[in-house]
């Protein structure tokens, strides 16, 4: 997104930040991974939603009295820069973030000094999972430093900017939704029986890097009995004829992300009993797309979705107490997406408005059979109802048949 979708973010926190308050908003730091390496950066979402910067160890002020803005981000290290790769500049910064100045971290704790000497409370995004040493690692190390007693918690005013997407951060996630069906389409042309799991999830990731985009999150490819774990990622059992593989991926482009489940026959045929727990669980995915609109919660459409896989479960003699449902289908039916998987949210019971982006995602596991089966897409909450956002990724049985006929 460019600098003026920024600026817009920015407005809408600025409306709902407490008054005569300084806030800090932290990218983080680098972790260590050995002796001579550390992970891939990722900053920190509320700090990359502010600003669209992902350089580790910068700093976003933004005073709510003056509704002005600056940026710290690291000074250039010429030595550093020979070994690491080059720093982020001020112009770059300026023209990813369009804040109204942007300073170098030398210059920081100056001017926290010079601004705690104000009547001001100071504003910070305390993120208790996220610890640093430095004064400018994290909002809690940050918090500490200045003084608890001077610290007004700014998190949940983020949460409740994010929850509601801008048009701009839709068609983001639109994109990235579009990758994700070539990478899963690509994908399915190295499915077949005697290839493993990693041949696929190579396949999807390759794909989505040249479309220029990389992982949203771990891919999962769970063949056969493997599909009753919901956080498989060891990706690296032989797909065997006759079984099902389950596909839980997406791809990220421009910070914005695709979270999608499928499910497909290695053989390319369901079987009479895959098929009819596949249909199953895909007329609870269509009757919760139905019920998703403003003024239902998570917690809604996840009683909805238990009520009716409860039904399926009785249909298929699995079970004959309905409070038995949680053997076959144990997690929720969706959640929040956007800058991250597990997008921030408030609380289940909170009713959907437009503009929320969400998942549905029923599945049932059924581990006696070496079935797994979920069906998930990304829904966007309008007035009336929701829009799904990838309606083309295949799902019908008869579609997902047709198409594996011609890989």
């Amino acid at each position: 997104m460019n600098k003026t979708t920024r600026i817009k973010i920015r407005n809408n926190v600025f409306e709902k930040l407490p008054e005569n308050t300084v806030s800090f908003f932290f990218s983080g730091m680098g972790v260590r991974k050995s002796a001579d390496a550390e992970y891939p950066f990722s900053a920190n979402r509320n700090f990359v939603y502010l600003t669209g910067v992902e350089a580790p160890e910068s700093v976003l002020v933004m005073d709510s009295s003056t509704k002005k803005t600056v940026l710290f981000i690291r000074d250039i290290d010429p030595m550093k820069e020979k070994w690491l790769g080059y720093f982020l500049s001020a112009e770059a910064a300026l023209e990813t973030s369009g804040v109204d100045e942007v300073r170098y971290l030398s210059e920081f704790e100056d001017y926290v000094n010079l601004r705690l000497d104000e009547d001001i409370k100071i504003g910070v995004d305390v993120d208790h999972e996220t610890y640093s040493d430095e004064i400018h690692g994290s909002g809690m190390m940050f918090a500490m430093a200045v003084g608890e007693e001077n610290v007004v918690n700014v998190f949940d005013v983020l949460v409740s900017c994010r929850m509601i997407k801008l048009p701009e951060e839709v068609e983001k996630i639109k994109e990235a939704g579009a990758i994700t069906d070539s990478a899963i389409m690509a994908a399915l042309s190295d499915m077949k029986p005697g290839n493993n799991e990693r041949d696929l999830a190579a396949k999807f990731l390759y794909t989505g890097m040249v479309a220029g985009g990389d992982l949203m999150f771990d891919t999962i490819i769970a063949g056969g009995a493997n599909a009753v774990v919901l956080h498989y990622v060891e990706n690296d059992q032989t797909l065997n004829d006759g079984d099902l593989v389950l596909f839980d991926l997406g791809i990220r482009k421009d910070q914005y992300g695709a979270d999608i489940s499928r499910t497909f026959p290695v053989n390319g045929v369901f079987s009479e009993r895959q098929k009819s727990v596949y249909q199953e669980v895909l007329n609870c995915f269509h009757a919760v797309n139905l019920a998703v609109r403003p003024g239902i919660s998570l917690l809604d459409l996840n009683e909805l979705a238990k009520e009716k896989l409860t039904q399926s479960c009785k249909k298929l003699g699995l079970i004959s107490k309905s409070e038995d449902v949680d053997q076959y289908y144990y997690h929720s039916i969706g959640h929040s997406l956007g800058l991250d998987t597990h997008d921030v949210w408030s609380d289940r019971t909170e009713k959907l408005v437009p503009g929320n982006v969400i998942t549905n995602e029923p599945g049932l596991y059924i581990k006696e059979w070496g079935i797994g089966i979920r069906i998930e897409t990304d829904l966007l909450v309008t007035e009336t109802g929701c829009e799904d956002l990838m309606p083309q990724i295949i799902r019908e049985v008869d579609e997902i048949e047709a198409y594996l006929k011609t890989v």
